[in-house]
């Protein structure tokens, strides 16, 4: 078991001179089994966070009580023998700090709340999990000025399923969680269970719905194990527990609508819904969005392997005829749960894959515990691998998902597709080298397929403002639009430009600060207009402006403002993309004469300036792509007679290899524009 943080050290743990009250409490109220029978100690979590906000009088009051019982006041008075008007500000401050819950008799149909029902409030003290180790975690005030709280909820929700895991069937029999599939992803079936649909849920507590912050997100994160998230509204209470939360400062009412906004926003993150499944048949108390890095629950269940803790009824499986092969289910599954390489079908027949071993049918001691499960999760390849056009591009895009979706005429879906790994696919379109076309397998038959002429047509919606693709924002808030924290770029080459538009679509508002007059770095000053024109780098930027991105130019970073500057302007965080823009020289003799220019400096300056003339003859030293692009931009400035000179292969051979295949084509486009080319 994953040891406890010591970010904190909880005050009461080990204490030399218990209190016995709290012992006795700890005993009655936990689910641990070991604890149960022979009591618990002072270096116990039941114990020690108890007694951080249990007094005496509250322990009294609790230990007469049965657990998960409900009682009325006029019942507490008799149970407890005090008066009316002084026990119930007790229980309202227990109920407050969590250590008690109450509901007004549950009243509610599958149609909706019973009208008229009476309300009389009945109070029961929980078990801790779920109940008040989680209920404690649920005020920030309570958890800013008692920390170890944090602790004291993640480890009760370890310790107490630590040797009884292959004891808990399938759909968890009360214990952990069951989650809810997304409710566009359930088949029209002719028969699906009500209690498998949030809608269901939704409609039946319509006008008794709040929502409350996540404590495993707070709590998580005050542990210095946070996972970015905002941890406000994110926890759907339904039912008497929206009344119980937003009477005890726990939460705040909430429409139908707003419920559901904050359940796509879940969904578009990437994160779970759960409910409980222990208070009975077609009952529950809450809906929680779960992200699987931070959640209690989920963190449990691949702890100790053992689906069974936080399931669904339902289980995602691949339709082979709308699938694309493009992978994103494997990049983006937070748990793991799917793999790449899972071929549908081979021309042997399908492929049995390894199936994770379960608990359900042996004993399940800590050899079978996975405490790596964070990482282990992430091996997600198996050996027949994923197509080799994607394998072999450099940013590894979802070719063979893009092809398919294009060829269905789903463009705008191609372009998103794109967009998830390439933020300027029409920028890449016309200076890409091809080589998924080179890797691919259909050019073992007779031609590749023209996969960039195809990424090129698909981009050319981003050209024009009224059809280009914006990506949405998602971010994991629900109270935020965008994040607060100002983040500074420095370059606005592709580097720059890349980690703005991921910012910007994680919901990050970062400022690009370059020393040039326009953004795009070599995309705009060293690739000539015949290659790339200016205009489809700056539509692609104008991508990033609707994004949000601000741009400030003509400001070298460390000359016109420094990073401390910036940090005194609110700057959190820098990335720093300035490129490689440097160039050398051969090395040869006089190669620093009047007239002569590295590469990368002439290009810009070419770029910069379309009135510039060349006179007379034009020397290029070097071969290769930047080479001859010098070549062809110094024929178009008017050199009469541009020679190359250089140290590659013989043309003779070149085009027969068909790793430069490519760069022949940039040679033979150089010699028609009317450069010599010296092989030396």
């Amino acid at each position: 078991m994953p040891e406890m943080s010591d970010k904190y050290v909880p005050r009461y743990m080990g204490e030399k001179e218990p209190n016995e009250k709290i012992l006795a409490l700890g005993k009655k109220i936990t689910d641990v089994a070991k604890h149960k029978l022979f009591g618990i100690t002072t270096n116990d979590p039941e114990y020690w966070g108890l007694r951080t906000i249990c007094t005496d009088e509250m322990a009294d009051i609790a230990l007469k009580m049965k657990v998960r019982a409900h009682y009325t006041l006029d019942e507490m008075a008799k149970l407890t023998g005090r008066k009316k008007e002084e026990l119930e500000p007790i229980l309202e401050e227990m109920a407050h700090r969590g250590l008690l819950e109450y509901d007004y008799g549950d009243h509610y149909t599958n149609d909706g709340p019973v009208k008229d029902a009476p309300k009389i409030k009945r109070y029961q003290l929980p078990m801790f999990v779920p109940g008040s180790a989680e209920f404690t975690n649920m005020l920030k005030s309570q958890i800013d000025e008692f920390p170890e709280l944090a602790q004291f909820f993640e480890r009760m929700t370890f310790i107490p399923l630590a040797n009884l895991t292959e004891m808990v069937p399938p759909g968890g029999a009360g214990i952990g969680m069951h989650v809810i599939p997304v409710e566009k992803a359930i088949s029209l079936e002719n028969k699906t269970l009500d209690i498998e649909h949030i809608s269901h849920w939704l409609k039946k507590y319509e006008g008794h719905l709040g929502v409350g912050i996540c404590s495993c997100r707070y709590g998580r994160a005050k542990l210095g194990e946070g996972s970015g998230d905002s941890c406000e509204d994110w926890c759907i209470g339904v039912g008497d527990m929206a009344d119980y939360c937003r009477e005890t400062g726990k939460g705040h009412d909430i429409t139908y609508e707003e419920a559901i906004q904050i359940l796509k926003n879940a969904e578009d993150n990437g994160f779970v819904h759960q409910i409980t499944n222990i208070d009975g048949e077609d009952k529950i108390f809450a809906i929680c969005n779960c992200n699987v890095n931070i959640c209690n629950a989920l963190r449990t269940s691949q702890l100790f392997n053992t689906p069974n803790l936080s399931r669904s009824a339902y289980t995602a499986k691949v339709d082979p005829k709308n699938c694309v092969a493009c992978g994103k289910c494997v990049e983006y599954c937070p748990a793991g749960a799917v793999k790449l390489g899972q071929k549908l079908c081979t021309k042997n027949g399908p492929i049995k894959y390894p199936k994770h071993e379960l608990p359900d049918h042996m004993s399940w001691g800590e050899d079978k515990w996975d405490e790596d499960y964070r990482d282990n999760n992430r091996i997600n390849c198996y050996d027949t691998g994923t197509a080799p056009c994607k394998t072999a591009c450099p940013a590894h895009i979802a070719i063979q998902g893009y092809l398919k979706m294009a060829a269905q005429g789903r463009y705008e879906d191609a372009l998103a597709l794109i967009k998830k790994d390439n933020p300027f696919p029409a920028i890449c379109g016309r200076v890409c080298n091809k080589r998924c076309e080179d890797a691919c397998t259909r050019g073992l038959f007779d031609e590749a397929v023209s996969i960039d002429a195809v990424k090129k047509f698909i981009a050319q919606k981003d050209l024009d403002a009224t059809t280009r693709y914006i990506p949405p924002v998602v971010i994991p808030s629900n109270v935020e639009k965008h994040w607060k924290q100002k983040i500074a770029i420095i370059g606005a080459g592709p580097a720059g430009l890349s980690c703005a538009y991921y910012l910007a679509t994680k919901g990050y508002l970062p400022t690009v600060f370059d020393k040039n007059e326009k953004p795009g770095g070599m995309m705009h000053y060293g690739i000539p207009s015949y290659k790339l024109e200016k205009d489809v780098v700056a539509a692609e930027i104008d991508v990033l402006k609707e994004l949000g991105v601000e741009f400030v130019m003509n400001t070298e970073v460390g000359k016109d403002v420094t990073l401390d500057d910036l940090r005194k302007q609110g700057y959190k965080a820098f990335y720093i993309a300035i490129g490689c823009q440097g160039g050398k020289l051969p090395g040869i003799k006089n190669d620093d004469c009047k007239g002569s220019f590295i590469a990368v400096d002439f290009l810009k300056k070419a770029a910069e300036d379309h009135e510039q003339k060349l006179d007379g003859k034009v020397v290029v030293v070097g071969g290769g792509n930047v080479a001859i692009d010098c070549a062809r931009v110094s024929h178009r400035l008017g050199g009469k007679d541009v020679e190359m000179y250089c140290l590659e292969i013989n043309l003779a051979t070149l085009s027969a290899n068909l790793a430069w295949r490519k760069f022949t084509i940039n040679i033979f486009a150089a010699l028609t524009a009317g450069s010599k080319l010296k092989l030396t």
